[in-house]
C-alpha cells in the first residue's frame, strides 16, 4: 500500500493540471492576501484620519459661533460612531496581518484552500486525474497491477490529499515572504497577537484544515470513481459544493451539515471576508465542532462503502 501511495503520489505531483492548478492557487491566494491587506491598511488610516480631524472640523471660518458650538457639542456623538467603525476595522486588520506573520500565513492560507477556492480546485483535479483514466483508458494497467480496486482509489484519495498538503505548505511560504518583505512596509497593520498564540492558533487552523482536506479528497476520488467521466464529477462535485455551502445556515440544523460543521472546525468566523461571505452560519451551536463532524465522516464511510459495493456489482457486469 506505501509503494501504491508514493507511486500515486508521484504521478500526481507531476501531473500537468495538478501543477496549473497549483499555480493558479497560489497566484490566487497571494492577491487575495494583498487585496486583504492593502483594504485593511486603507481602512484604517482613513477612520483614523477622521477622527483626527473631527475637532479640527468645527473651526471653519465659515460657521458662525453658534454653529462651531452646535458643532463641537455633537463632536463625541460622532467620534463614538467612528470608534466603532475603527474597532471593526481594527479587527479586520489584524486578521489581514496574519499574512504577514510567518506562521500566521500558513492560518490564512490553510482558510482559503478549505473554502470555496481549494475545494473546488481538490474537486477539478479528482475529476480529470482520476475520473479521466477510466474515459481514457489508462486505469486498466493500474488495475493489472492493484487488482483490488478500493485499495487503488484509497491510495488516489492519499495522493490528492498529499497534493494539497503540499500546496498548502508552498501557498503559505508564498504569501508569508510577500507579507515579511513588502506587506509589512507597504500595509502597517495592527499585530496579530504574541507569537505563542498565533503559532498555537496556526497549529490547531492546520490539524483541522487538513482534516477538512482528507476528507474533501476522499469524496472527490469517490465522485470521480462512481462517475467515471471527467465532465460530469466536476459538475457533480460543484453542485455537492453548492449545496454542502447553501444548507450551512439552515435554521436549526446548518451547524450539523457538512458546511455548518467543517466551517466552525476551521474556524471561518475569524477570516478575511474576502472568502469569509461563503460559510458565515445564520444560527451558530454551542455543541463542540468535533462532535458535530460525526455525521459527515458517517456519511463519508457509508459513500465508501457503498462505492467498494457498486464497483464491484458493475464491473463484474
Amino acid at each position: 500500500m506505501n509503494r501504491l501511495v508514493r507511486a500515486e503520489t508521484r504521478r500526481l505531483l507531476r501531473h500537468p493540471l495538478a501543477l496549473t492548478l497549483a499555480a493558479l492557487f497560489v497566484f490566487g491566494s497571494l492577491y487575495c492576501a494583498w487585496v486583504s491587506q492593502n483594504m485593511a491598511s486603507y481602512n484604517i488610516q482613513q477612520v483614523q484620519s477622521n477622527l483626527d480631524f473631527l475637532p479640527a472640523s468645527c473651526e471653519s471660518k465659515q460657521n458662525t459661533p453658534e454653529q462651531r458650538a452646535r458643532c463641537l457639542a455633537d463632536v463625541p456623538l460622532q467620534a463614538a460612531g467612528l470608534e466603532r467603525i475603527q474597532d471593526r476595522f481594527v479587527a479586520e486588520g489584524v486578521r489581514a496581518a496574519q499574512a504577514q506573520h510567518p506562521a500566521g500565513a500558513l492560518l490564512w492560507t490553510v482558510r482559503l484552500l478549505t473554502s470555496v477556492p481549494g475545494l473546488a480546485l481538490l474537486v477539478m483535479l479528482a475529476a480529470f486525474s482520476v475520473a479521466g483514466e477510466w474515459s481514457r483508458g489508462s486505469i486498466v494497467p493500474l488495475l493489472l497491477y492493484e487488482s483490488r480496486l478500493s485499495r487503488l482509489l484509497a491510495a488516489k484519495a492519499l495522493a490528492v490529499w498529499v497534493w494539497s498538503l503540499a500546496l498548502l505548505c508552498a501557498s503559505g511560504a508564498v504569501t508569508a515572504a510577500f507579507g515579511l518583505l513588502y506587506g509589512r512596509g507597504a500595509y502597517p497593520l495592527p499585530s496579530p497577537g504574541a507569537l505563542g498564540s498565533v503559532l498555537a492558533d496556526t497549529a490547531l487552523g492546520v490539524l483541522a484544515g487538513a482534516a477538512v482536506l482528507a476528507g474533501a479528497a476522499a469524496v472527490a476520488v469517490a465522485l470521480a470513481a462512481l462517475l467515471r467521466h471527467p465532465m460530469r464529477t466536476f459538475l457533480a462535485g460543484m453542485l455537492l459544493l453548492v449545496l454542502v455551502v447553501r444548507t450551512s445556515a439552515v435554521p436549526a440544523l446548518g451547524a450539523w451539515l457538512p458546511g455548518g460543521a467543517l466551517a466552525d472546525l476551521v474556524g471561518f468566523g475569524a477570516v478575511d471576508g474576502v472568502w469569509d461571505h461563503f460559510w458565515i452560519s445564520t444560527d451558530p451551536s454551542t455543541v463542540p465542532a468535533l462532535l458535530r463532524v460525526l455525521p459527515t465522516l458517517a456519511f463519508i464511510g457509508l459513500l465508501w462503502l457503498g462505492l467498494d459495493r457498486f464497483n464491484r456489482t458493475r464491473d463484474r457486469a
